[in-house]
């Protein structure tokens, strides 16, 4: 019989048992600290079983989905085509260089009261914030992923004469797809985050919106069940995104060796 359960517990992935201990720290921790304000990991989960649920709720998760649908298109599609842009000419990343480096270091969350004046309170204006801070992970790792194709790729499309648009389309950009799906990645996270900031400023709805407006209220197991449903959203897109990549570079992961991991 103890043979048969450590085989069983072998099986379990490491994850879920570091995740398990975690929400027992948790438990453990709230039951000691008795406070309103640190609710235990069962009364979020509580919670969260009749909040989730909602027509209200289901709404704000749909509204903060379609602001980051949006936000992160637009700025995914202008990441990838500056981006590829400035890689495969040094002109274009000599011109679009100093401008670039300085808006990357601007945090998403300065450029809110411009863009409030700009565009007024409303999903334009949050859905700019959005693609602001997801447009710059996805720029430069496409632009790091074009300059850094062996050289041998750009000496044989030249000696067989491909031209420029035909170059950039059938040999760079498909050789820079794992680094620029790299960037994409790391941008789901970011545009997360940014959707949640924008929410938090004005009215109107969304997840931020949800979590601002219940602790407002000090239901602080309703806002805990809204941040805890924030991390599995950001883990099921994740999680989305890496089933996509795989499907789309089973090329590279297959010459690479990373088809097992």
């Amino acid at each position: 019989m103890t043979g048969y359960l450590l085989r069983c517990l072998r099986r379990v992935p490491l994850g879920l048992v570091v995740f398990a201990v975690a929400l027992g720290v948790w438990e453990a921790w709230a039951r000691a600290e008795g406070s309103f304000l640190v609710p235990t990991a069962s009364a979020v989960a509580e919670r969260a079983r009749h909040v989730w649920s909602t027509p209200e709720f289901l709404a704000d998760v749909a509204a903060s989905l379609k602001r980051l649908a949006a936000g992160y298109g637009i700025g995914a599609a202008f990441g990838v085509t500056v981006g590829v842009a400035m890689g495969s000419s040094r002109r274009v990343r000599q011109v679009l260089e100093p401008l670039v480096e300085l808006l990357r270091a601007t945090p998403s969350i300065a450029i809110v009261p411009a863009l409030i004046v700009i565009l007024g309170f409303g999903d334009r204006m949050r859905i700019a914030v959005i693609a602001f801070g997801v447009v710059f992970p996805v720029l430069v790792n496409s632009m790091d992923g074009v300059r850094i194709i062996p050289i041998e790729l750009r000496e044989t499309a030249s000696l067989l004469r491909v031209g420029r648009v035909e170059r950039i389309v059938r040999v760079e950009i498909p050789a820079a797809l794992p680094s620029i799906f790299a960037g994409l990645r790391v941008a789901i996270s970011i545009g997360l985050v940014v959707v949640v900031i924008s929410e938090f400023i004005g009215g109107g709805d969304g997840l931020g919106h949800y979590v601002l407006i219940e602790r407002s209220k000090y239901d602080i197991p309703a806002m805990y069940a809204g941040i805890l449903f924030l991390g599995l959203l950001g883990f099921v897109l994740n999680s989305v995104f890496l089933l996509v990549e795989r499907r789309v570079l089973c090329w590279h992961y297959g010459t690479s060796g990373h088809g097992e991991h």
